[in-house]
């Protein structure tokens, strides 16, 4: 970076953070900026060269380097690429310009330049069997076979750029009969069945057989003990009984559990088998709320045993309430598992019913002075307020702008976020954030809490392991909005701001990997039916992707879930879990302690969804200027069995 633009970056970091009122320093130069760019798309590259040539000391100038040259990529010589990549190796724009050329390369085959500009420790799998074949010699080197091998040997398909080099690995010695069936066994652990299908092609005639038998009972489970070429002992025998059981246990435990039992004798099972298929029986009975599953967990043995089958033994004890069993189940565990909220709390209920309440006392007060949601049941439980912490991260201004100083890519996302450029500006957050100082990143989260960049300030205070600037990890957004909605729906707006909180942290443009959008996470289909409901157009995705229409289906269907369920916390769950799930968690005959409900939810997915947002909402009626209603208001004394009305 040359001195001049370093000193113009000091300078502008300062205004930035001062606390004074000062005009935009970069406003023109913004401006300027984004003509620029759209002169380039357009075409018009003496205007765009007009506008650069006076942008030199722009913090996004270099937007206009990559810009220009990843325009004329085809063109651009190997020295001038490897220029750029020197000057903006403080910036994500450097990989973003590698990947581009070394794609082009590899689909022009030139191949020794793609050598020298690959960086292996920044490639996605595409440029690794690019690499590879960029590397591959006639006949292949073991090392290049092994490196081929190790990006073969996965239970999933990979990009098409693999298929020359895994042709290579086909047509070698490496490729056996057991390397295939190593393949397939992942393939049908990720219930990649079409994949498993393919690779039997390549199986011996006698063998493909066994793969199609495989993938019939991994479909139908409970069709293993009448498939008369499983009941002659062997390798591929037991593979797939074994495999039965395991799936058949998630559709009926106990009817897997039984036949498991009547078979294991009467085949060579390896003690791997036999252990990973018992804990797998075990945990699925403790998941569907089985009296058995406290009793076959703590059967599973040593070497089976890890957080899950630990939590899942001193859950199954909890939902069946056998103190003795969850005290000792509890203390069992390796330190940093018990010392957990959620077993802290348990243990000292288990106490308390056992009538050594004296012993309960101590760990309940630590419990209450945190701010969690089993702190709050503690508190609850003591008759005491919450403490909620709030401990606000301290900079100053001189510490802020030094801090951009001495990590551009922070002033440049700022400046990207200004712009409304909101992409690149994350990527340069991410890229700024990566290896600073936990004191550094609760200074880099004050700075994106100062420049209402409330979802970066909430992740890199939580990354920092600062907790307590309540200000800054639950902001107040929206607010009107959500009081205008949820005063006719007659619905907590502190719930509202919890489910938002938890479900985007107010990313406004957020789309989840399985479709859901925006603030409250809606799916399409639920948006839709909402605007149905209240007699609105349907909504695009554009629509859910702004804040006033997402808040309103979304506590629309909130509203629409608490009336059909009864209860916040059902509610709660089935927001993320769905209702059908909900119900078939109902109790079965008596009726459940809603906090024993709630930490007995099979998926630890939407148990901690539910803890967080009903702690979220406690937090929020404090951030809200309202009463702060306690857990135990909030939440039914029990959950009522299914079918009681």
């Amino acid at each position: 970076m040359n001195a001049r633009l370093r000193n113009c970056l000091l300078l502008w970091t300062v205004l930035a953070c001062t606390n004074v009122l000062a005009a935009d320093p970069y406003a023109g130069a913004r401006t300027e900026f984004l003509a620029a760019r759209q002169a380039l798309r357009d075409g018009q590259t003496a205007r765009f060269e007009l506008l650069a040539a006076r942008l030199h000391d722009y913090p996004l100038y270099l937007y206009l380097r990559y810009d220009l040259l990843n325009a004329r990529l085809a063109t651009a010589s190997a020295a001038e690429i490897r220029s750029f990549l020197a000057e903006a190796a403080d910036s994500p724009l450097a990989e973003r310009l590698r990947q581009d050329r070394l794609r082009q390369l590899a689909r022009r085959q030139q191949w020794p330049e793609f050598i020298d500009l690959y960086e292996p420790a920044t490639a996605d799998v595409e440029l690794r069997c690019q690499y590879l074949r960029a590397t591959q010699r006639t006949p292949p080197s073991a090392d290049w076979l092994d490196s081929v091998t190790d990006l073969w040997r996965v239970g999933h398909a990979q990009p098409n750029a693999c298929d020359p080099v895994f042709q290579a690995l086909s047509a070698s010695p490496r490729m056996t009969t057991e390397l295939l069936w190593q393949r397939i066994r992942l393939a049908m652990d990720e219930n990649t069945l079409s994949l498993a299908a393919f690779l039997a092609k390549s199986l011996p005639e006698s063998e493909r057989a066994w793969a199609t038998l495989w993938r019939t009972v991994h479909e139908r489970p409970s069709t293993a003990p009448t498939q008369p070429a499983l009941q002659t002992d062997g390798p591929q025998a037991r593979e797939i009984l074994a495999d039965a059981a395991r799936r058949w246990a998630r559709s009926d435990a106990e009817a897997a559990y039984r036949w498991w039992t009547s078979v294991q004798n009467h085949y060579a099972f390896s003690a791997d088998q036999q252990v990973q298929t018992e804990r797998a029986i075990a945990l699925q009975a403790a998941y569907k709320r089985l009296p058995v599953a406290h009793r076959w967990l703590a059967a599973v043995p040593e070497s089976a045993r890890d957080e899950s089958v630990r939590g899942w033994q001193a859950r199954s004890a909890l939902l069946y309430r056998d103190w003795p069993a969850l005290v000792a189940a509890i203390d069992a565990m390796p330190a940093n598992e018990s010392k957990e909220g959620e077993w802290r709390y348990w243990w000292a209920q288990a106490q308390i019913a056992l009538g050594n309440g004296a012993a309960a006392q101590p760990v309940l007060q630590t419990l209450a002075t945190e701010r969690s949601y089993h702190g709050f049941l503690a508190a609850d439980a003591l008759h005491l307020n919450y403490s909620l912490k709030h401990r606000p991260i301290a900079a100053t201004d001189a510490e802020l702008a030094t801090l951009q100083q001495q990590h551009p890519a922070l002033l440049r996302a700022g400046e990207l976020l200004r712009a409304q450029l909101v992409y690149d500006a994350r990527r340069e957050w991410t890229f700024g954030t990566r290896d600073l100082t936990p004191r550094d990143l609760e200074r880099a989260a004050l700075l994106a809490y100062r420049w209402n960049w409330h979802d970066r300030a909430i992740f890199t205070a939580g990354k920092s392991g600062h907790l307590d600037d309540l200000e800054l990890r639950f902001p107040v957004l929206h607010a009107q909005e959500v009081t205008r909605v949820t005063t006719p729906l007659q619905i907590d707006p502190a719930w509202v701001m919890g489910v938002m909180r938890q479900e985007s942290a107010f990313i406004v443009d957020v789309r989840s990997a399985a479709g859901a959008l925006g603030l409250m996470q809606l799916m399409p289909g639920t948006g839709a039916d909402m605007a149905r409901l209240l007699k609105l157009p349907k909504p695009d995705s554009a629509d859910l992707l702004q804040a006033n229409t997402n808040i309103r289906l979304g506590s629309q269907y909130l509203k629409q879930t608490l009336d059909s369920l009864g209860n916040k916390v059902l509610a709660t769950a089935a927001y993320n879990a769905g209702p059908g799930r909900v119900r078939r968690w109902l109790p079965n005959a008596q009726p459940l302690p809603t906090p024993l409900w709630v930490d007995t939810i099979p998926f630890s997915e939407t148990r901690g969804y539910v803890r967080n947002v009903l702690a979220f909402a406690t937090i929020y009626d404090a951030r809200l200027q309202r009463p702060i209603t306690p857990l135990h208001a909030r939440m039914p004394a029990n959950i009522a069995p299914r079918g009681t009305p």
